[in-house]
């Protein structure tokens, strides 16, 4: 029986093109304004916050959770979680989500896991990619099922 009722996946915003490492590689000023827009809109949705922020060790994903985190006014800090890693395995972050005891999360990761999540999660989901700084919400069931709702893209 899953705990965890919402589930909010996130790519990060668009990263610099020029980087000396991947890990390292900085959220561009574009990325920055996409994750503003994106937190912004789910102001401006009425819906329920989240209450708790998973995000990948890399720089461009706690850059755009730290936008994000800081827009939406969270009060607990965002934990950094090496299963979002964009090679991670999808299946075993899915399965350890299910099992955790966050009730309505936000995560902040890469392609292909965001998507790869999505399909795991959402049976029939036709997800196959996010833009940068794209956002779904998905609703889980008491038995871990989990329902689209909300896309939100940038502006």
């Amino acid at each position: 029986m899953s705990q965890l009722k919402t589930l909010w996946i996130m790519r990060h915003g668009l990263a610099e093109g020029e980087f000396d490492s991947d890990f390292n590689r900085a959220l561009s000023g574009t990325g920055y304004a996409q994750a503003l827009d994106i937190a912004q809109q789910v102001l401006e949705s009425g819906l329920e916050i989240p209450a708790d922020m998973l995000v990948s060790p890399f720089r461009r994903t706690q850059e755009t959770a730290g936008v994000v985190h800081k827009k939406l006014g969270l009060e607990k800090s965002f934990e950094t979680e090496e299963m979002l890693v964009h090679f991670a395995e999808h299946k075993l972050l899915g399965d350890f989500l299910l099992a955790s005891d966050y009730k309505n999360l936000m995560l902040v990761s890469h392609m292909p896991i965001v998507a790869k999540l999505c399909q795991y999660l959402v049976d029939g989901c036709e997800i196959y990619g996010f833009q940068t700084a794209q956002l779904v919400r998905i609703e889980i069931d008491e038995n871990g099922k989990g329902s689209v709702l909300d896309i939100f893209l940038p502006r």
